[in-house]
């Protein structure tokens, strides 16, 4: 619980006294949204449920290219199934595009930190994952979308067997925009 509220912290405060700060012209336009959805293991005998968790998000202020944007998004997730807890600490940057009114689709690859648990062993793993995205914006501050990603971990020892904690996750989100 410490992890993630000073992860959370650690995330929050720079959107927060940033503001809309801008670098050559691009504003930092800050996200914060719930999400909700499903985690698949790779490992066959390992469960699957439902995950949740939050997300803050973020345009690049170094650099962006001639088309489209890139948007770096923080999220922390929880899974908890039986034998099986994962807390993740991803940083995702997704090239973004506009394809219709209000509607963005975007992909790319992260970062992360998997916190897993298996029959009473504790692991840090670094992750590597690849995902994309879709965002429905209602309006100027509210927003929906989805997100997909497979995520790569390292392997470790779990209960004196090497468990591979590889992951699919599927997630909708409701946020807003600041």
């Amino acid at each position: 619980m410490k992890m993630r509220k000073m992860l959370i912290g650690v995330a929050v405060a720079p959107l927060l006294a940033a503001g809309s700060a801008s670098a050559d012209g691009m504003g930092l336009n800050p996200s914060f949204a719930i999400l909700g959805g499903g985690v698949w293991t790779a490992e066959s005998d390992l469960p699957d449920n439902s995950a949740y968790g939050i997300e803050i998000g973020a345009d690049c202020l170094l650099f962006q290219p001639d088309n489209g944007v890139l948007r770096h998004r923080l999220s922390v997730t929880e899974f908890d199934d039986g034998p099986l807890e994962m807390t993740g600490a991803e940083l995702n940057t997704h090239w973004e595009f506009e394809v219709a009114d209000d509607l963005t689709m975007g992909f790319g690859p992260g970062l992360g930190y998997v916190s897993a648990k298996l029959d009473g062993d504790r692991n840090g793993l670094w992750a590597g994952q690849f995902g994309g995205s879709v965002q429905y914006d209602i309006d100027d501050t509210m927003f929906v979308g989805m997100e997909a990603r497979y995520q790569i971990t390292e392997s470790d020892r779990f209960d004196g067997t090497r468990e591979d904690m590889d992951n699919t996750r599927v997630m909708a989100k409701v946020g807003f925009n600041f």
